[in-house]
């Protein structure tokens, strides 16, 4: 296949040259279309390029179309591209001409500029640049990405401005073209020349600082640490805790020295030169934070004390002024100032691991010891295969982060792609939204305050540029509050009310007794734990329409609105159950808040969030006049935890009847800005939905339960004690007093399996499918496993990632044909033999695959193996509308049944929320250490609807020496372990640090095999009798069917 190529300023265009079948059909047919979403075998460069171009694409917003013969490119993704795809697609190929590059003038003067020419065997060549296009007189070339950004700096470059400005330039220019000086990945380079000022010339950006205290707390010291927030996203800073060590700082040893001499002895200055040839960049945007560093340094010692304790008051203040006197804020509203401020001062002070641990030594820490987070964070990286991860959000303060949450999720709910963030584009999507929800953590984890607390919900305002909340009563080291039983009495039956139009199966019908009794009984909440696919969202609208029939017609009955919180992939799906299952008129009248809903309610004048200023921003009047009227049963509303924390205020004036927590684990740091807005909402019952209320801590438990049954559980403190290494004599002792009644009062939760109630589901058959690995396969594994063994802790737990991406695939970006990539790994071997099986039988897949590039490649293949017409993807960057349309595609064979289909998606990005019961068998391709993520995947296809028998393949990789002590056997054994334990009691089912090490030991054993017999066979029989569990029944050579 052959494209024609057109491009201008603003993208680049292929279209798909149309063949004809011979010199006849000129006159007597029309010219054979061609389908780019139809590639055969043949076109196996093809196939693999635009696999590659649309992973490539999920990084770089709008940058990718592709319709029936045309593809459409920006600019940024096209120089992106690696050379083997270009030359594909038929795009030029990468720049051979030497780009020269020189500075003239110095910086501050007026004639200071960058300059570049291209050269050709020395001489200067003429050329036009449109895009990442260079045209020249040998024809058009592609400028590689990173010579396109320094490009860009070039020519944006403003000359006689001043001295930052300039040295901002050219530190950003020599930093592009150290990004990738030896080009691409498929060995192309294009050759670059500096002059000797700049070959020699080191230059770094600070825009963050630190401080190192020093002396005492009679005479207090500190020194100032520089910090590059780019720098800091492109290092191995660990993602579970958001700490950031003093060794990623820009300098260290001697120039970090003569750094904090210089500020010292000079105080704040554009540029430090901190070495031969070698200067530090001050950001403009920092250079008021570096000032009252600078000052502070000479100030009196309580001065000193006070900014140790807290840089971020003066900090903010200088940056603010700054601001000012730059006329910054010039038109802006107090709100629109306040934020404007908060995004620029928050992250210009690092608070280090170092700075901390130091300043609580030394009794000066004013913030919260307690440590949340404790066994709660996760070891899990996504599968490595080489390329570096781009972390656009970090270093943003919370309030930021939160209005981009909210902005995004509006985005997603209007169908739109991106969102404009200070000029650059940012892809809306349910990966970027947990992303950010994700960075949120982390930051209120590294920063939480202590705040004074009372049970009459006072308002707290916390220093400059933190949000004011909501403050309610914490039970971390004692009970200071704790819920009371109080019996509500009513006449209301305990009947199904004919309003739910969907038959109850019985473990539901026990379900919704169960709740009227806890309700009845005046608990103030209850859990429902019961396992992915047995209908949790039914049974709570059942008893919520029971509740809300109660008041009705029991004037004893405290009438109220219904809260609903659930997390944005799960709103279209809380609207579809509740207008499926209950007859016209439902819950009452919908109030949509979230997304584009907000802004029906906000009130005049009051732009911005409730915790900006502490005040309600929304105009909820007529719920409050509708509760006053005993009318509030009429209303149910619907909101996200995000909206939940932004308008806490608003929300928390309401006394709902109901507060409804779907995936309550959302809440499970008690300590972040989300849980305490949860906690301070006042709500007569409360609802919790999750089927794994104990992922990674068993903190997560008492998180859960202090939400529902504050005080229940004792303090954080006690219950960390007693429970925080759990054992399986303690676990039982608190399932009982949980999961049991007693006397009158119903148990606080319920937790069901499917193998226990749900008698009609089919039953799922578990099949392991072992193919030994490929010589390439084998080889990179042990380079891998090699260098387990010799690596730093950090470096040891990128390469256990890397060893797991290994057993994946060896090398995903590999061109070769379909059928030699597919033989390159085990696995993958393995995954098509099972789905030749199924395709024969004309049945349904769900296949999860992790890495993006992988899910591409994968479903090219798929698309040219079996002659499918379209096979869709649902990952990160699948918008949520989009997704319950390729959810009802799918669907669409329980009713009209087209034989077999496959759906590949993301582990993560699917594992919750998606009803996808037309499928019959689950592929894992991609295995997560976490068994609970596994089974809600599972999940998506056994549960209640299903009426055929569901199998779970987990295919696997055997190194022939290694055999039982292969990644995949190892691995294999440790969830085995995890949900043996979670089976007995309470166990953490998730991802925890003790899991990664225990893994890096067992792959760290010299345990190569001798045996003569089978190395595949023997290493799975060798598996179950490691693990003490029953052998799997051999059902072929090559599969084993276990419990």
């Amino acid at each position: 296949m052959k494209f024609k190529l057109d491009y201008n300023e603003s993208q680049i265009v292929l279209t798909l040259a149309q063949e004809n079948s011979g010199f006849l059909n000129r006159f007597f047919s029309n010219p054979t279309k061609i389908s780019l979403e139809k590639v055969s075998n043949q076109e196996r460069d093809l196939m693999f390029a635009l696999a590659d171009l649309k992973s490539i694409a999920e990084t770089i917003p709008n940058s990718l179309k592709i319709s029936d013969g045309r593809i459409e490119m920006s600019h940024p993704l096209v120089s992106a591209l690696g050379a083997h795809t270009a030359s594909t697609l038929g795009l030029p190929p990468l720049v051979d001409l030497v780009f020269a590059t020189d500075v003239e003038g110095a910086p501050g003067q007026t004639n200071f500029r960058i300059r570049h020419d291209w050269l050709r065997d020395g001489q200067k060549q003429p050329v036009r640049r449109v895009g990442s296009i260079l045209k020249t007189s040998e024809g058009d070339r592609r400028i590689p990405a990173w010579l396109l950004r320094a490009l860009l700096v070039s020519e944006s470059h403003q000359t006689g401005k001043d001295l930052s400005t300039d040295w901002e330039a050219l530190a950003e220019f020599r930093r592009a073209l150290q990004d990738d000086p030896e080009g691409s990945a498929d060995g192309e380079a294009t050759p670059v020349e500096l002059s000797n000022f700049l070959r020699n010339l080191q230059v770094q950006i600070a825009d963050a600082f630190s401080i190192d205290p020093k002396g005492s707390d009679i005479d207090p010291e500190f020194e100032v640490v520089p910090f590059s927030r780019k720098s800091l996203d492109d290092e191995a800073v660990d993602p579970s805790t958001g700490e950031v060590s003093s060794a990623l700082a820009e300098l260290a040893d001697r120039p970090l020295k003569e750094f904090q001499k210089r500020v010292r002895e000079k105080g704040a200055l554009p540029s430090y030169k901190v070495g031969n040839n070698r200067y530090l960049v001050i950001d403009q945007a920092a250079r008021p934070a570096l000032a009252v560093m600078a000052r502070m340094h000479h100030a009196n010692r309580d001065e000193r004390l006070a900014f140790i304790q807290n840089p971020r008051r003066l900090i903010t203040e200088a940056i603010e002024s700054d601001l000012r006197n730059r006329g910054v804020l010039d038109g802006m509203t107090a709100g629109q100032e306040a934020e404007t401020v908060e995004t620029l001062a928050f992250p210009t002070f690092v608070e280090t691991k170092e700075y901390s641990a130091r300043v609580i030594g030394k009794t000066i820490f004013t913030g919260s010891t307690s440590n949340f987070q404790e066994g709660s964070g996760t070891t899990w990286l996504p599968e490595i295969f080489g390329e570096p991860v781009a972390q656009i959000i970090q270093g943003l303060p919370i309030p930021k982060l939160e209005e981009l949450e909210e902005r995004i999720q509006q985005a997603l709910s209007k169908g739109e792609q991106t969102i404009e963030v200070e000029g650059d584009q940012i892809a809306a999507t349910p990966s970027t939204a947990q992303a950010i929800r994700r960075q949120i953590e982390i930051v209120e984890s590294s920063n939480a305050t202590d705040t004074q607390r009372d049970d009459t919900q006072l308002i707290t305002t916390h220093p400059a540029g933190h949000p004011i909340i909501l403050d309610v009563k914490n039970n971390y080291e004692k009970v200071q509050w704790e819920a009371k039983i109080a019996p509500r009495p009513t006449s209301a039956p305990n009947v199904l009310p004919q309003n739910v139009v969907t038959p109850l199966k019985e473990h539901q019908i026990a379900s919704f007794d169960w709740q009227v009794q806890a309700w009845k009984a005046g608990l103030p909440g209850i859990l429902n734990a019961d396992e992915q696919g047995l209908g949790k969202t039914l049974q709570t609208i059942a008893f919520l329409s029971w509740l809300k029939a109660a008041m009705a017609s029991d004037g004893s009955v405290m009438n109220g609105p219904i809260l609903v919180v659930a997390p944005t992939s799960l709103l279209e799906n809380w609207e579809q159950e509740v207008e499926r299952h209950l007859a016209p008129g439902g819950l009452g009248h919908l109030v949509r808040l979230y997304g584009s809903g907000i802004s029906a309610f906000q009130s005049p004048g009051r732009a911005g969030n409730d915790t900006k200023d502490g005040d309600a921003h929304l105009d909820l009047s007529f719920i409050h006049e509708a509760v006053q009227s005993n009318k509030g049963h009429k209303y149910w509303l619907l909101t996200t935890y995000t909206t939940l924390t932004n308008y806490q205020h608003s929300l928390g004036a309401i006394k709902f009847s109901a507060l409804v927590f779907d995936e309550i684990q959302a809440l499970k740091n008690p300590d972040s800005l989300r849980a305490r807005a949860a906690l301070a909402m006042n709500a007569d019952f409360r609802i919790g939905l999750t089927g794994t209320p104990i992922e990674n801590s068993m903190v997560d438990l008492w998180a859960i339960f202090e939400q529902l049954f504050s005080g229940r559980l004792s303090t954080l403190q006690e219950f960390r004690s007693k429970y925080g290494t759990p054992d399986e004599r303690n676990l039982l002792e608190l399932y009982r007093s949980i999961f049991e009644g007693h006397e009158d009062t119903p148990a606080l939760a319920l937790r069901r399996l499917k193998s226990e109630v749900a008698k009609d589901l089919p039953q799922k058959v578990r099949l392991l499918h072992p193919r030994a690995m490929s010589s390439t396969q084998s080889q990179t594994y042990e380079l891998a496993r090699n260098k387990l063994a010799s690596g730093s802790r950090g470096a040891a737990l990128k390469m256990l990632h890397h060893i797991r991406s290994v057993s994946v695939h060896p090398s995903v970006t590999t061109i070769e044909e379909p059928e030699d990539f597919i033989k390159l790994s085990g696995r993958l071997q393995a995954c098509f033999d099972i789905l030749d099986q199924i395709h024969a039988n004309g049945e349904r897949v769900l296949v999860f695959i992790e890495h993006v590039q992988m899910q591409y490649r994968f479903i090219e293949i798929l698309k040219s193996r079996y002659r499918l017409s379209n096979v869709d993807l649902i990952n990160g960057s699948t918008a949520i509308h989009h997704r319950q349309q390729i959810v009802n595609r799918f669907q669409r064979h329980l009713t009209q049944d087209e034989g077999f289909d496959v759906l590949v998606l993301g582990p993560k990005a699917a594992g919750t929320g998606l009803t996808l019961t037309a499928a019959t068998h689950v592929i894992h391709l991609s295995r997560w250490w976490n068994p609970a993520v596994e089974e809600q995947c599972n999940d998506r296809v056994h549960r209640i609807g299903q009426t055929r028998e569901v199998t779970i393949h987990i295919p696997m990789a055997i190194h022939e020496e290694f055999r039982e002590h292969s990644f995949d056997c190892l691995l294999h054994s440790l969830m085995t372990t995890k949900r043996r334990l979670a089976n007995s009691a309470l166990w953490p089912m998730g991802d925890t640090n003790d899991d990664a090490a225990q893994l890096q030991r067992m792959l760290a054993e010299n345990s190569v095999s001798e045996s003569t017999e089978d190395p595949v066979q023997f290493a799975i029989l060798k598996t179950f009798e490691r693990d003490n569990v029953p052998l799997p029944e051999i059902i072929s050579p090559n599969s084993y069917r276990y419990t």
